[in-house]
């Protein structure tokens, strides 16, 4: 899979388990709900679906609900259309008893000034407003177009105090707690006390979940760094975001928002027209694959479709070519920096740190973080080391969360073998889980003393498979079978002592109890062969048995 995520609106293109299915086996990581265009209950089905997708085939797809938010609209006109012309003078009132072209649903007159702009119907229509007066804005049009019934109105550069969650909101937060889902994506996220308003909610109903800061209006874009401080996820939620600001500082603002994000270790998404022509095409446009990939060079940790996959004709195609557009720009570039500091965790930070490093200089496969809350796990994925990034979790939910995070593949380990102080104990578990293969190296992150009292204090190097006993290697690493009595059966020997009279030409390796010389050292190494001496055993080892020495560590186990 690849490291970058996606996430696929669900709706009725993508509604059936076949699809999802065909989509997890392209990288999906999350489904979204659009709560826009869905009635109570529709929660429930897509979360019945989706965790006994979970269940019978061994995913940890997450789901997020999008919460529309208070919005700004217009009313309706007659015959459910207005025709605007440019130049002309417009009436726009937002009080219901006073009589105007254009009604709006929010009063919005005392934040509008003179010259301020309102743009309509996704920033297709805008008015220049010329006065105010009685209850009438006087706006003239800047531009040609139509209005429809209940249009989106935004007022770029104002900061409307909208509130937060509206009653339909609250009803399908309430559903998604009921349903464990993982994720809550916040709309026109203004100021950290909207995000704080949305935690509130949720612990008073003493449930849990991520909350997803969508930053879509100039009044959210010039407060991110404080959004960012308190969210757990920031959404790049383009649409809007696009109508707020002139089209040319879009794609910068976009890089801004992603730097800040990882600057404080918050993972991104990046969304909105990501692969639009696929609504109705087999395939992207140029254009497309080039935004794709920026936004991949931009470090941000997950793609989202919207349309693509909700309605579109070509769901999986949408995320098989995200997919396939991940994968080629990681095999091309995978330098990405690390935040500046990680305020809250610096021993944990810190910790990540020496893991990236580690894992850039040793030949290692992968990397096991031990994590009872997904803290660990959050911060190195945060440092972006180039290897895959296990986390290890004793509950699905908490998977599902960290499967939306850069280069996090999650494994569920029950809480009886996540409390054994034995690491080889938990590492043998978990292997097959996670498809670690015997003889590879892995950098194993945890708390110490026991994995389950959590705390990032800790980091080892271990070769998957049994652990047998340990040396000083010399040479390279190596996977074979045993000979202890000479019998030829093998092509690493085992000996007490050095003794010279023994051919070594016929093994590749061997493995002396005791001590040896530099000569003998430097003889096995020009010879290419390996060697490890001064070796303790804490198992018996029989002669034809499969082992690997690992030449950074002198570890020895048994595959």
């Amino acid at each position: 899979m690849t490291k970058t995520k996606i996430v696929a609106t669900i709706g009725p293109a993508s509604f059936d388990e076949s699809t999802i299915i065909k989509m997890a086996d392209k990288g999906l990581s999350t489904i979204r709900i659009n709560t826009a265009h869905i009635d109570p209950g529709y929660i429930t089905d897509v979360s019945k679906m989706v965790y006994k997708i979970n269940s019978e085939h061994n995913r940890k797809l997450g789901i997020m609900v999008d919460l529309k938010g208070p919005e700004l609209r217009t009313g309706k006109f007659p015959g459910g259309t207005l025709n605007i012309d440019t130049g002309k003078t417009y009436t726009i009132s937002d009080i219901d008893s006073v009589k105007s072209d254009i009604s709006i649903n929010y009063k919005i007159s005392s934040y509008l000034d003179k010259d301020t702009v309102i743009a309509i119907n996704d920033g297709r229509v805008r008015f220049n407003v010329v006065s105010l007066e009685n209850g009438i804005i006087k706006a003239k049009s800047m531009d040609n177009g139509v209005i429809h019934d209940r249009s989106r109105v935004n007022i770029p550069g104002k900061y409307i105090e909208l509130g937060v969650l509206t009653d339909r909101d609250k009803l399908f937060i309430e559903e998604g707690l009921k349903n464990n889902v993982n994720f809550y994506a916040l709309s026109f996220v203004q100021s950290r006390e909207n995000v704080y308003e949305l935690q509130d909610y949720i612990f008073d109903k003493k449930g849990q979940g991520d909350i997803i800061s969508k930053i879509e209006t100039k009044s959210g874009y010039d407060s991110i760094e404080s959004i960012v401080k308190v969210s757990d996820f920031i959404m790049v939620a383009r649409g809007d975001l696009g109508v707020e600001l002139p089209l040319k500082e879009v794609a910068m603002a976009q890089k801004r928002i992603i730097n800040i994000s990882h600057k404080y270790a918050v993972p991104t998404i990046v969304a909105t027209q990501m692969l639009e022509s696929m609504v109705n095409s087999d395939s992207p446009t140029r254009a497309e694959v080039s935004d794709v990939t920026n936004a991949i060079l931009d470090d941000t940790d997950a793609l989202m479709l919207s349309e693509e996959t909700a309605m579109g004709k070509y769901p999986v195609e949408a995320v098989t070519y995200l997919y396939e557009i991940s994968k080629y720009v990681e095999s091309q570039f995978m330098s990405f920096p690390e935040p500046e500091n990680f305020m809250v965790d610096p021993i944990a930070f810190s910790v990540a740190k020496g893991v990236k490093i580690m894992s850039s200089t040793i030949d290692v496969n992968s990397i096991i973080a031990l994590t009872i809350s997904g803290h660990t796990a959050k911060i190195i994925s945060a440092i972006r080391p180039v290897n895959d990034i296990y986390a290890v979790v004793q509950s699905e939910w908490l998977a599902r969360s960290l499967n939306l995070m850069k280069g996090v593949i999650p494994v569920v380990l029950p809480r009886e073998y996540a409390q054994s102080e034995n690491i080889y104990e938990i590492i043998s578990k978990i292997s097959p889980l996670a498809n670690l293969k015997p003889g590879e190296k892995t950098i194993v992150v945890s708390g110490s003393p026991s994995f389950y009292l959590g705390g990032t204090n800790n980091i080892r190097v271990l070769s998957i498979g049994t652990f047998m006993g340990r040396g000083y290697p010399a040479g390279r690493s190596i996977t074979g079978k045993i000979d202890i009595d000479r019998s030829g059966q093998g092509n690493i020997i085992i000996l007490d002592r050095y003794d010279s009279s023994i051919d070594f030409s016929k093994y590749d390796a061997a493995i002396i109890k005791s001590d040896v010389t530099n000569r003998i050292i430097d003889t096995f190494i020009q010879a290419g062969k390996t060697l490890v001496y001064n070796t303790e055993f804490v198992s018996e080892i029989k002669t034809g048995s499969t082992i690997s020495i690992d030449a950074d560590t002198g570890i020895i186990t048994c595959i």
